[in-house]
């Protein structure tokens, strides 16, 4: 391979990352306390009272606290596993890619999973306070943040 062709071939990889980055929409207004973090040594495979939870292999299971404050944006995102979030106080909004808002209120829940981008955001005038499990590959990441899929929100 030629010394010309390895380096255009260097920047146009380049480029693509720095677009990738450029369009990502990171949170803002948030606060993240991770609560914990740690490792299933061996694959999952439970079964109780109609609920079903089964892995692969090893996996990462972490808690953690977000307080959204008025106005705040988790930014677009996706998860390498499975989330489930139970809101506190307050209230979100949670959008999915094809950018249906759901309202999501104290006291109630909603998961999160697979390659699909969502957003969440506090549209309300007082803090939101969430509390998150997830379930992911070990080592993984707890959120990927992921370009906007054309929505009019952020």
């Amino acid at each position: 391979m030629s010394k010309r062709l390895i380096v255009t071939t260097l920047a146009i990889l380049a480029a693509a990352v720095s677009v990738t980055v450029a369009l990502a929409t990171p949170a803002v207004g948030t606060i993240g306390t991770l609560f914990a973090r740690g490792t299933l040594t061996t694959p999952v495979n439970a079964k109780a009272d109609g609920i079903t939870l089964r892995t692969d292999h090893r996996t990462d299971h972490a808690v953690q606290k977000i307080v959204f404050a008025p106005g705040a944006t988790s930014g677009w995102h996706r998860h390498p596993g499975v989330v489930l979030v139970t809101v506190e106080s307050g209230a979100l909004m949670h959008y999915n890619s094809n950018c249906t808002p759901e309202l999501v209120a104290a006291g109630q829940s909603f998961w999160e999973a697979g390659q699909h981008a969502t957003v969440v955001r506090n549209e309300t005038a007082h803090d939101t306070v969430v509390y998150v499990s997830y379930i992911v590959p070990t080592g993984a990441a707890l959120r990927i943040d992921m370009p906007n899929p054309g929505c009019s929100v952020e």
